[in-house]
């Protein structure tokens, strides 16, 4: 059973099912919801153009710091260049991931991802000194039931947190830093950055994400082999122990002799060789049980490290560039959708409303209606439409708050359209008129 853990800014509709839900509310006559569908239609191109610019901004940044371009550059980048690479990068993703309504993870919780028990059975360590930034968001929290095996005892209800989307940012340090730690083997390139996408990531798990994770056994799993270690081989040391007595006695013989006959070693009978033997196969006995135990406890770590790499196989979403991509596509819906709902319900509400009851009319539209929670973004949705100007404030209330009014169909549709004929205006070519 899933339960939502509280309210989110994401709105959990695609911007298509949106339109639709709006179409069929009831209030639209059906001429009127070709009107509004292509209002729709015209806010999307615009916003995709809008996205287009940011997504083409990222790509130039990141390129100096991708560790997969496979094109080549005659351009040599400088410490400065890569510095100023990096901060735009930083900036416009910041600005995207609030744009898709995705939320900043904080150092709260990543302590209690250190901290809290692993639902995977494995003990996971992160060497954040190797990180020279990083930054981590997440979108859409909810609790799910979890039940907790228990030997001859009835499970255990739990109920955990899961992230929906996680989004992972990490720019390690340079390559002096990991020679002057003696580091080898490592598997990221030093001084590069990289980005991760990951679905449904529970919060006491989130150090899985982490490129330089490493699966350490946990304590029960410890003090379980040493004690089958431990039980083992007291029984091979008592089967070995007659062995390896008669085959000490019988080198201790053999030494006293050496050192008090001159350097003779006296010659064996069949009863020595016979103890010396017996020896030598005790002491093979407690090599096998040590071997066969070091390899139980490497299998054992490596069948740790399976089952995390097949959680992240199913739970990666995306890496480096293609992370812009998908992150772009959920901020533009993100963006469509808020000014799309703000706008249909201010056309309904024909005297106008404040920003305060526009925000709750659309919370509770979702709450009633379809059962789904969410703390719209009112201001970011009345600042889209105030930019292509398809509302306006007709006066205030008696408390001082602004009354906002949408425009017509017909009038949203001929600024939209203006707008997006507008943005290139250098096509004219000479002695012909502008179309």
């Amino acid at each position: 059973m899933t339960k939502y853990h509280k309210p989110e800014r994401f709105i959990p509709f695609q911007k298509a099912e949106i339109v639709r839900l709006l179409c069929e509310d009831g209030y639209l006559k059906p001429s009127e919801q070709k009107q509004f569908q292509n209002v729709c239609n015209l806010l999307e191109c615009i916003i995709h153009f809008i996205f287009h610019k940011k997504i083409e901004c990222l790509k130039n940044n990141y390129y100096p710091l991708n560790p997969d371009k496979i094109t080549k550059t005659k351009r040599a980048y400088t410490v400065d260049d890569m510095k100023e690479s990096e901060k735009n990068l930083l900036d416009i993703f910041k600005e995207i991931l609030n744009d898709a309504n995705y939320e900043q993870i904080t150092q709260e919780d990543l302590n209690y991802a250190i901290e809290k028990a692993s639902l995977f059975k494995v003990n996971l360590f992160v060497d954040f000194d190797d990180f020279e930034s990083q930054l981590i968001y997440r979108k859409g929290v909810r609790k799910e039931e979890h039940f907790k095996k228990r030997l001859f005892r009835k499970p255990i209800k739990t109920e955990v947190i899961i992230f929906d989307r996680v989004a992972l940012l990490i720019k390690f340090k340079d390559k002096a830093y990991f020679d002057s730690q003696k580091r080898k083997n490592i598997k990221f390139k030093p001084g590069s950055m990289i980005l991760k996408l990951f679905k449904n990531i529970p919060k006491a798990d989130m150090e899985m994400m982490f490129p330089n994770t490493q699966v350490r056994m946990r304590y029960k799993d410890i003090l379980l082999m040493m004690s089958c270690a431990l039980g083992g081989g007291v029984l091979v040391a008592l089967k070995a122990s007659a062995g390896l007595i008669a085959m000490i006695s019988v080198l201790w013989f053999l030494t006293r002799s050496f050192i008090f006959t001159g350097g003779e070693i006296p010659s064996l009978g069949p009863t020595e060789i016979s103890c010396m033997v017996g020896g030598i196969s005790a002491l093979s006995a407690v090599g096998a049980f040590l071997v066969n135990h070091w390899n139980n406890y490497k299998n054992r770590k490596i069948k740790f490290m399976k089952d995390l790499g097949d959680n992240l196989y199913f739970k990666n979403l995306d890496n480096n560039a293609g992370v812009f991509y998908y992150i772009l596509n959920e901020a533009e819906e993100e963006e469509c959708k808020e000014a799309i709902l703000s706008y249909y319900f201010l056309i309904r509400a024909q005297k106008g409303l404040t920003a305060s009851d526009l925000d709750t009319i659309i919370e509770q539209w979702f709450a009633k209606k379809y059962d789904t929670m969410i703390d719209f973004e009112i201001n970011d949705a009345l600042r889209k439409l105030q930019e292509f100007e398809l509302c306006k404030k007709t006066h205030t209330d008696e408390n001082g708050e602004a009354i906002w009014k949408a425009i017509s169909f017909d009038d949203a549709c001929t600024k939209l359209d203006y707008i997006w004929d507008n943005y290139f205006q250098f096509n004219q070519c000479e002695g012909m008129p502008r179309q």
